[in-house]
């Protein structure tokens, strides 16, 4: 039941994307409500047509309408009052003009019964599509305000595969199961008071077996979820390894491990169609059962009533005609609300894993009284600092004491995990300090507005990530106050001007997708030129130039020259010639800082430092 009553709230959560759109959920019951009552209409309508046709001409009675001593049926008995209304207004003495009467009637009746049919349709495909569009957008916002932690906790192509999978799949579930679950259960109604109306004790016969097919949907709907589930993670597997392989496409081609690729994937959709396979197995059984079980009881009220009917008991045989095609009539919404469950228990599988990363808490709680910042006037401060990361018992690190000034330059230096990237990661609160606090300006970075705080900040890293736009776009990322003359002069700085205007479009340029029409080289520059189009009062520089060859990282070295003047600079490389005239190096080893000072300083008395100049210098 607790299983039960968890699905039932994540589907209460999914239609409570629907309260915006009151006044299409309006329509969407009116027309709906008219769609019932034509379609039992035109069910009800057969019978009466059957008769007129096959009844001798002399059993058809004149119409006979109540006098005043007789008292008209109520509504409530709704078989009698359908047949008095018919009798008012449709029969005639004369089969032929009762023939065109019902024909004319029942075209009427069918036609809007479509009507409604359609416009239902319509404004709930309206319904589904805005809130499929409302969780996309949502989980999107979400996903892009999580922490670095969150992503390096996830693969690409699961996170991939939750917001265009599982939402176009929850989509699917709710399509089929909104119109059905608001249409269905109210058409079962109608159905059944009709039933009721016409004979209450074929109605207890017809629906012994009702609590038999509740009890099998339940227990087939329980085991789609699971397999859905399933089915998700498959195409969430199958995703990754398709991201992956697109991505490191030059590595696989360079050991030439395309077969092993296609291997790797062909195993992960073998196990995701095996999956699906299951699950639609499963699925299309509970409709051949539903329908079995229909046919169960239609069999056993043909026998029960057409017994009686012959022994001239119960009810008249156009009632009967009228029973037995209502009924018949009544299951395809009996069959459908099974298929609801089935649809539910889908969306429910797909909305747990959507709901799941929507409620991931968001990188950083802001404190309330946080303070606005626009400006850098003096110094940053790490004192005490600790940090390291909540999977892991290991610090990173380790005590961590420094003061850095204002317009100083200062590198770090150290092995490979010494901690060199996450001293300079805690400063803009990509990742938050385990112990200790960070200060600007003796404020604690956590009470500085977040937005702020990385308005201070331009960061230059290894992995430059460029976007699918044109080259003056990249670079005016996130800045789209600034003018072309301020974007060419920030190029210009960058010493990017000369190769942008070589390309076939200028600034208008596009790079592709990470941008990949141009050199690495190239898109350092872009990087910086980005930096420093924002002006900001701290540079980070992550190992900007490690990956580069000499001629590109001379320009780099040029450029970044530029920027030094008038700011607060924190560098990281591997290569100690581009940190040599800092103010101020850090050596790093194991989390902890080992000595401070200026690079001739630290040829003296730093072994470590030596060891990292000599390595590089031999030569």
């Amino acid at each position: 039941m607790k299983s039960q009553s968890s699905d039932w709230q994540i589907y209460r959560r999914i239609l409570s994307y629907l309260r915006p759109y009151i006044p299409q959920i309006i329509l969407v019951l009116v027309f709906n409500f008219s769609f019932v009552v034509f379609n039992t209409l035109s069910v009800w309508m057969v019978a009466p047509f059957i008769n007129t046709l096959f009844t001798q001409p002399q059993q058809v009675e004149a119409p006979q309408n109540p006098g005043p001593s007789q008292e008209a049926p109520s509504v409530l008995n709704l078989n009698d009052w359908l047949k008095q209304k018919l009798s008012r207004y449709i029969i005639h003495e004369s089969r032929m003009e009762t023939l065109k009467y019902l024909a004319i009637v029942l075209f009427l009746t069918f036609l809007l019964k479509n009507l409604s049919w359609f416009l239902e349709v319509y404004w709930v495909s309206f319904l589904e599509e805005r809130v499929t569009l409302d969780i996309r957008n949502q989980l999107y916002e979400r996903l892009v305000h999580q922490p670095l932690q969150f992503f390096e906790n996830y693969r690409v192509g699961n996170l991939i595969s939750r917001i265009l999978n599982d939402v176009s799949t929850l989509n699917v579930a709710v399509n089929r199961s909104f119109t059905k679950i608001i249409r269905d259960p109210f058409l079962v109604l109608i159905f059944l008071f009709l039933l009721i109306s016409i004979s209450w004790q074929l109605t207890l016969v017809a629906f012994i077996v009702i609590p038999v097919s509740g009890v099998l949907i339940y227990y087939i709907g329980q085991s789609l979820k699971r397999k859905s589930r399933r089915v998700q993670e498959k195409i969430a597997a199958l995703t990754s390894v398709l991201q992956e392989t697109i991505n490191g496409i030059r590595v696989v081609k360079a050991f030439s491990m395309e077969p092993y690729e296609v291997r790797k994937f062909r195993q992960k959709a073998w196990d995701h169609y095996k999956t699906v396979l299951r699950r639609v197995r499963l699925d299309r059984l509970s409709s051949p059962l539903s329908e079995t079980l229909g046919v169960g009881i239609l069999v056993s009220v043909l026998w029960f009533g057409g017994r009686l009917v012959l022994q001239g008991q119960l009810l008249s045989p156009e009632d009967f005609i009228r029973f037995i095609v209502v009924l018949f009539s009544m299951m395809q919404p009996i069959k459908s609300l099974g298929d609801v469950n089935n649809n539910i228990q889908i969306a429910v599988a797909s909305g747990q894993r959507i709901f799941e990363l929507m409620d991931n808490p968001p990188e950083v709680r802001e404190d309330p009284r946080a303070v606005s910042k626009t400006t850098f006037e003096q110094t940053i401060e790490y004192r005490n600092v600790y940090f390291k990361y909540p999977t892991s018992e290991d610090w990173v690190l380790n005590n961590i004491n420094l003061t850095i000034h204002k317009n100083e330059k200062v590198a770090f230096v150290g092995s490979s995990g010494a901690g060199k990237t996450t001293i300079v990661n805690l400063l803009p609160r990509f990742y938050e300090v385990t112990r200790g606090e960070i200060r600007i300006d003796n404020i604690p970075i956590q009470k500085i507005k977040l937005k702020d705080l990385r308005r201070l900040m331009g960061i230059v890293t290894q992995d430059v990530i460029l976007f699918n736009d044109t080259v003056a776009n990249n670079i005016a990322y996130g800045m789209p106050e600034f003018s072309r003359e301020e974007i060419i002069r920030a190029a210009k700085l960058a010493n990017a001007y000369e190769f942008i205007m070589e390309l076939p479009d200028g600034f208008d340029t596009l790079v592709g997708e990470r941008g990949m029409r141009l050199s690495g080289g190239q898109r350092q520059r872009i990087s910086i030129a980005r930096a420093i189009l924002k002006n900001p009062p701290i540079l980070i520089f992550d190992e900007a130039t490690s990956s580069l060859d000499s001629e590109s990282e001379k320009l780099i070295q040029q450029a970044i020259e530029h920027l030094m003047a008038d700011r607060t600079v924190l560098m990281i490389a591997h290569r100690l010639s581009s940190i040599i005239n800092a103010d101020k190096i850090v050596v790093l080893e194991n989390g902890v800082i080992q000595d401070i000072g200026t690079h001739h300083e630290l040829l003296e008395r730093s072994p470590r430092y030596r060891q990292l100049y000599e390595l590089q210098f031999a030569g």
